[in-house]
């Protein structure tokens, strides 16, 4: 809704390149747009239509500067004057525009709109091609911006980026309803898009979406499918079990006191900062194979202030075998995310074994082999 005494203002020329930016986004992705003319105050500032009967009432502000702070109360305005423009007669859909915005800040619109506006559609868009997009029927229109895009390609592609940490957790959360709940704990269902798979996943709508757009970079979702669902699986496992050879920092412990080696691990255990790693994990799950290698431990973080919670331990002397290792985590998001609990220990998920002990020099190849034989196969293969 525009004010027709500002019509030459700065602030008058920067809504009208949103909602003519946002006006030929739509019609590019085969929208069918109504301008709406500006006579009646309660009018919202176009309608879109698809080809599937999704109709929005768009309304949209655009803010000078890209800042949280900024758009966040712009964002608010234009929720309420799309409601009230749409009156049940279509779905609300709220824009906010600034000539430049970061992915922070584009993140805590979005994060506002899903927790206070959650029946509205939400967008968020700048000048240099970003477009974020919270509804159904707009995954298709969300975009990096041209900045971001261009930076992307003159760097030097990276294949583990797509198993980076909140990647990897993505990744279990789409496979999670072919693995069995005592290996994996994570949401078990089906997700149509980037905006559903955050919301089960609780990583935010950028991090989704940029996931699932490499996936399809890379071809691995189906496209025969409504659902998002990996195909050529044999060659995404082994990238992403590549992309865990990698040097780790670990610190080799002894107990302080001697004792039942069991009880003291549980007592490690129970401090709630750690969880088993490798072949104690796959011990823990009755999935092991290999004996005589000290159980490691996953932490968060490994530094001081992690060890001197454990008056139990203390670091071993040179030459001297271990009683436990303490490693830090790959990818602590992931771990600690899916990990399970046997017995009333922390133990890490069976995907996260798989990819981290192939690389272990002491027969974790073989280890990894006897996971995917007995829990994997039909996983990699896809026929779960």
């Amino acid at each position: 809704m525009r004010n027709g005494k500002q019509k030459h203002s700065p602030a008058e020329k920067r809504l009208r390149r949103a909602e003519s930016m946002l006006a030929e986004m739509f019609e590019q992705a085969r929208w069918r747009v109504e301008r709406q003319p500006q006579v009646d105050e309660d009018a919202a500032d176009m309608i879109v239509r698809n080809g599937k009967g999704v109709v929005y009432v768009v309304e949209v502000k655009a803010g000078v500067e890209g800042r949280s702070d900024r758009l966040v109360p712009l964002f608010a305005q234009s929720v309420l004057q799309a409601s009230r423009a749409a009156r049940n007669k279509a779905k609300p859909l709220a824009v906010v525009a600034a000539p430049k915005i970061n992915d922070r800040a584009a993140h805590q619109v979005l994060n506002f709109a899903a927790r206070y506006a959650p029946n509205v559609a939400a967008g968020v868009m700048d000048f240099e091609g970003l477009r974020l997009f919270r509804g159904p029927g707009l995954e298709a229109v969300n975009a990096e911006s041209e900045q971001a895009s261009l930076k992307a390609s003159k760097s030097p592609r990276v294949s583990g980026h797509l198993f980076s940490d909140l990647n990897q957790w993505m990744l279990k959360v789409l496979l999670a309803p072919e693995i069995p709940e005592r290996l994996l704990s994570s949401p078990r269902a089906q997700y149509k898009n980037a905006s559903q798979l955050a919301s089960a996943a609780e990583v935010s709508m950028m991090s989704a979406f940029r996931f699932v757009q490499l996936l399809r970079d890379e071809g691995y979702p189906s496209e025969s499918e409504k659902f998002l669902r990996l195909v050529r699986r044999k060659e995404l496992f082994r990238r992403w079990q590549a992309s865990a050879v990698r040097s780790v920092k670990e610190i080799r412990m002894k107990y302080l006191l001697k004792g039942d080696p069991r009880a003291q691990l549980r007592k490690v255990l129970s401090s709630g900062r750690a969880c088993l790693a490798l072949f104690a994990a796959a011990d823990a799950l009755k999935l092991g194979f290999v004996e005589g290698v000290p159980p490691y431990l996953y932490l968060e973080r490994l530094e001081p202030s992690s060890l001197s919670a454990w008056k139990n331990l203390r670091q071993c002397e040179s030459g001297e075998r271990p009683d436990l290792i303490l490693r830090q985590a790959p990818a602590p998001q992931s771990v600690f995310r899916g990990l399970v609990h046997s017995n009333g220990i922390a133990v890490c998920d069976v995907l996260q074994i798989w990819v981290d002990v192939d690389s272990h020099p002491s027969r974790g190849v073989e280890q990894a082999d006897l996971i995917r034989k007995r829990v994997l196969e039909a996983v990699i293969k896809g026929i779960g």
